[in-house]
């Protein structure tokens, strides 16, 4: 690249903004960035590929800078600092998004997942079975990919896969030549006002297809099918190739082409499940647990098939794959007690996670450790949280992430009403994490799980819980 491009990185170290600047690095730009927490995950990786990392924002970061490219979120925690106005007065702010779509997926055949849930494992595996299949993509994922040292892979192909976040319409930066949807439900209610204002949202980043414009769609989803049936005439007269796959509820709609799968059996290391297409039927074994994993893995299936990749690569990837950073992620197994990270922060996703543990390890008492995630959240789906959470043989509820809520001044949720909702008896708000340990050190015994949801600091709670029970 004559003449590089400087990009400068607001929030560096953020697992969605560091795969982007690495990509961005190894593409010629010349990056750099900053971060009030420069201790990250993604550190070691930022530094192997040159990326000098600042502590803290300044405005002089960006005296000789082409792009700022930030994070949305410091939007809403400090939309006033000194870098940022500084860069509005330039002209050169940008989110990070904005800055993929228009300079890093340019020119790319680009493949967005997007939905509510399952997005990172989902173009993770994506990427794995493009790789597998010698199509040697780039990737990007806000995730972590021990096998790859982060959520992205540096690939050589005119490939691009990537995670479409809906949230702040972020995805509405992308066009995708195929777009893989494993769901839509209503989330981040400090962006969307109502599940309308998330399906709207879901339509116009559909009407960005290009190229292929393929889609690919999950019928199980009640929101997707309403979006299907109200893009009909759109997708029919934009020659839209639309792909539906199911679990349990097939729609009556005119599919270019259609997949059902069926689960056959549900261990502790694998789901096994059929999948029928026409006359074509195939069996596969998934690294994953869980129902929602089998889903999340069709739509990989039927794009690496639209795009040439043998079954073979495809169910060898699948066997092999064993996830991503605290998705159901085992961190530990301490005298035979197991502890699961999990990202779940919507009932949904808590209450499926619940239930996939339930079906692999029959009969073993669960405790469920939830921070949740943000209050606005936590207000709406309350009663959801509630039935969700309830699932689990014992449940401990700790201190709220606020996140990008903090400067709002959101009113308190009463948690304590949280646990009465769930059952007094086997439920209880525990602000301090050194309790929370010694209850769990106290309760759990041999055979037992923990699983610890949250998107926020939970992943630290996980830690402390190990070293406790390791003393």
């Amino acid at each position: 690249m004559e003449n590089k491009i400087k990009v400068h990185f607001m929030g560096i170290c953020g697992s969605g903004a560091a795969p982007i600047a690495i990509i961005a690095k190894n593409m010629g730009f010349d990056v750099s960035g900053c971060d009030l927490n420069i201790s990250g995950y993604y550190k070691d990786a930022l530094l192997q590929n040159n990326i000098d990392i600042l502590k803290g924002h300044d405005s002089s970061h960006i005296q000789d800078i082409d792009i700022l490219a930030i994070s949305p979120s410091i939007l809403d925690i400090s939309p006033d600092h000194p870098e940022i106005l500084e860069a509005k007065k330039r002209g050169i702010l940008m989110t990070w998004q904005e800055f993929s779509a228009k300079y890093v997926q340019n020119e790319k055949f680009v493949v967005s997942i997007a939905g509510t849930h399952g997005k990172s494992t989902t173009t993770i595996l994506m990427g794995l079975v493009l790789e597998n299949g010698g199509l040697d993509p780039i990737v990007e994922a806000g995730t972590t990919f021990k096998n790859w040292g982060g959520g992205y892979r540096l690939g050589k192909s005119d490939y691009f896969v990537c995670e479409a976040d809906e949230f702040n319409n972020n995805f509405l930066n992308y066009s995708p030549s195929i777009a893989v949807i494993n769901n839509v439900e209503m989330d981040h209610p400090e962006f969307f006002k109502d599940i309308n204002h998330v399906k709207d949202s879901f339509k116009n980043f559909i009407k960005r297809l290009k190229g292929s414009k393929i889609l690919v769609v999950n019928e199980d989803s009640t929101a997707i099918r309403e979006i299907l049936c109200e893009l009909k005439h759109w997708l029919n007269e934009e020659g839209v190739k639309v792909i539906g796959y199911y679990i349990d509820n097939k729609l009556e709609f005119p599919f270019y082409m259609e997949y059902k799968a069926e689960l056959t059996s549900n261990t502790p290391e694998y789901s096994s499940f059929k999948v029928v297409n026409g006359d074509k039927e195939y069996n596969f074994n998934l690294g994953l647990i869980g129902k929602h994993n089998v889903e999340n893995s069709l739509g990989v299936l039927i794009t690496a098939l639209e795009l040439g990749v043998d079954i073979d690569a495809i169910k060898n990837s699948f066997k092999n794959f064993k996830g991503i950073g605290r998705r159901l992620e085992l961190v530990a197994d301490i005298d035979d007690i197991k502890i699961f990270d999990d990202f779940a922060h919507h009932p949904t996703a808590v209450a499926t996670t619940l239930d996939s543990i339930k079906l692999s390890y029959p009969g073993k008492k669960v405790f469920a450790v939830f921070e949740p995630h943000q209050l606005s959240r936590t207000k709406l789906f309350f009663n959801e949280f509630a039935i969700a959470l309830k699932k689990a043989d014992r449940v401990i509820i700790t201190e709220p992430f606020l996140g990008r809520e903090a400067n709002k001044n959101i009113e308190p949720v009463n948690l304590d009403m949280l646990c009465n909702e769930i059952d007094i008896n086997k439920a209880e708000y525990i602000k301090s994490s050194d309790k929370i340990c010694s209850k769990l050190l106290n309760e759990a015994k041999s055979g037992d799980i923990i699983i610890v949801f949250g998107a926020g600091e939970s992943y630290k709670l996980s830690r402390k819980i190990i070293n406790v029970l390791k003393e």
